[in-house]
């Protein structure tokens, strides 16, 4: 009887063993991707990422401001960093580019002090940030404006943070010497995050 029960339980033993689980995990599909395409300075630049790029490259960020009448403003700002090859510099640039109140539409911007604002639609890059050598350019009120078109913007049917996509095109200037600019042409993005 005892060597029936040895025998049965080693037959279950090796029924388990041998009756391993099939593995039938779906792939996970492509998480979203977003860009940055650009002609900066007669150079290009392309920058991809998804949620797991690392977010000092390339990122947008959607605030929704309250006003005191019930209504509210939604503000997008994005953040490029401009490879140091790209202007030649000695470490990398800094572009940012905001809308307040974002829609999709055209946005001709031209003053040269929006950008020092929080809550304005501007554009300015800032080469050797932090550094003796730093130059900011924007757009200026003497010159031709700066375009930006929002083609893209939708929020997921979850409520969370929106799809942003569109182009610029235009030349930012140096604040502290007109002379000096930055062509910006053929732009082209896409960022959620």
């Amino acid at each position: 009887m005892k060597s029936k029960f040895i025998i049965f339980f080693l037959a279950i033993c090796l029924s388990m063993i041998a009756c391993k689980k099939e593995n039938t995990d779906v792939p996970k599909e492509d998480s979203y991707k977003q860009y940055f395409q650009a002609n900066i300075a007669g150079k290009p630049i392309n920058i991809e990422g998804n949620i797991s790029t690392p977010r000092n490259i390339f990122h947008g960020s959607w605030t929704i401001l309250g006003n005191s009448d019930g209504t509210n403003n939604e503000l997008y700002t994005v953040n490029v960093q401009v490879p140091k090859d790209v202007l030649n510099t000695k470490i990398g640039s800094k572009l940012q580019f905001q809308i307040f109140d974002i829609k999709t539409g055209e946005y001709l911007l031209n003053s040269k002090i929006a950008f020092q604002k929080d809550f304005s639609t501007h554009i300015y890059l800032v080469t050797e940030l932090g550094t003796a050598g730093s130059k900011t350019y924007t757009t200026d009120e003497s010159k031709k404006a700066f375009k930006i078109s929002i083609l893209k913007y939708q929020k997921p049917k979850d409520g969370s943070v929106p799809f942003v996509g569109g182009n610029l095109n235009g030349v930012l200037y140096n604040t502290k010497d007109l002379q000096d600019s930055i062509v910006i042409k053929d732009a082209a993005f896409e960022v959620r995050f």
